[in-house]
């Protein structure tokens, strides 16, 4: 198991603040011994959002102060391995494995379909037993539901489901003075606000980079200045940049349409829309001209670009369904 952390070592921000709450009420209930409302927690949230930083803090809260509660804690992956021939014998408890208080099931979204009803059978026993289960997974609900069987996707989401968002650049700041009052980093703050501004990713890419920095702090007496961090990192922040192709695959990829079609002359439906969230997206997340922009969507003039734009910018703020679909797009193509 990994090495245990606590809540008190979370950081607590608007992205991650419902999660945190949501997996203390459940630690809180199993400690005390009572039955946890719901049963089900599904985390989910792109890498580095802090989903699996929240299951070490439930796991090092609950073996610490549960009074002999016992966790398992199963990869996605090692559902594959576990015996369901026989429908009266549970794979979740026995002389193998042993009876559990709380069940964490991680990274759903490498779950293959022999996966599938090792893990339902695993909640209906855990449902039966009042036993709480913990799901963490880097998709959406609705990622999942485009793969899963409704069968499955339908236990997931009838506990509580909660989203990290992806960190915003107040955020990464935070994030950033804190790590780097924790490494004692002479850093300028102005340079803290560089990275925050420029880096995208959470954790794990900020955690990255100030290694680096810290690094490079050692080899200089002098604080480290805005300008000699952008230059060290400078390469880091352009590959991070989606470009024009990655952006079509990735809305391609969303609306489960061609690539090809999106970028083509085509005018149905089907492809309108998102060649339109195409060339919305590629106007916030790139430097390109809208010119660019048409000219790689299908040959569409600049007109048509912010036409496109306006339409979109208009459809998120009436449509909740809408705002969502551009976040978890947005969330996608940062990472």
């Amino acid at each position: 198991m990994r090495k245990a952390k606590s809540f008190a070592g979370f950081l607590v921000m608007p992205e991650n603040r419902s999660a945190r709450l949501a997996v203390q009420e459940l630690a809180a209930a199993v400690v005390a011994g009572r039955k946890a409302e719901p049963g089900l927690l599904l985390l989910h949230g792109l890498p580095g959002t802090g989903k699996s930083h929240l299951v070490s803090a439930l796991i090092g809260e609950v073996t610490r102060r549960g009074g002999g509660t016992t966790v398992r804690v199963l990869a996605a992956p090692d559902l594959d391995l576990l015996d369901t021939a026989s429908p009266h014998v549970s794979p979740f408890s026995g002389p193998q494995t042993g009876d559990h208080d709380l069940l964490v099931v991680e990274d759903l979204q490498h779950l293959s379909a022999r996966g599938v009803e090792p893990l339902v059978q695993a909640l209906d026993q855990c449902a039966a037993r009042d036993v709480p289960v913990v799901c963490t997974t880097a998709e959406s609900p609705r990622q999942l539901g485009e793969r899963l069987p409704a069968r499955l996707v339908s236990r997931l989401v009838c506990g509580l489901v909660v989203s990290l968002q992806t960190w915003t650049p107040p955020s990464r700041l935070l994030f950033l003075h804190e790590m780097a009052q924790r490494r004692q980093l002479a850093i300028a703050p102005e340079a803290l606000v560089w990275v925050a501004d420029n880096l995208t990713g959470a954790g794990r890419v900020l955690e990255g980079a100030l290694a680096r920095l810290e690094a490079m702090a050692q080899c200089q007496p002098r604080v480290l200045d805005a300008a000699t961090v952008a230059a060290l990192l400078r390469g880091d922040v352009q590959a991070g940049q989606p470009t024009l192709e990655r952006i079509a695959h990735g809305v391609s990829r969303f609306f489960r349409v061609e690539p090809r079609h999106i970028q083509s002359q085509r005018r149905h439906r089907n492809i309108l829309w998102p060649r339109q969230v195409g060339m919305y997206l590629a106007r916030r997340l790139t430097g390109l001209s809208l010119e660019r922009i048409g000219a790689y969507f299908g040959g569409r003039d600049h007109s048509t670009v912010l036409h496109a734009c306006r339409k979109v910018e208009r459809a998120i703020r009436q449509d909740e369904v809408v705002a969502g679909a551009m976040h978890q797009l947005n969330a996608d193509l940062a990472r």
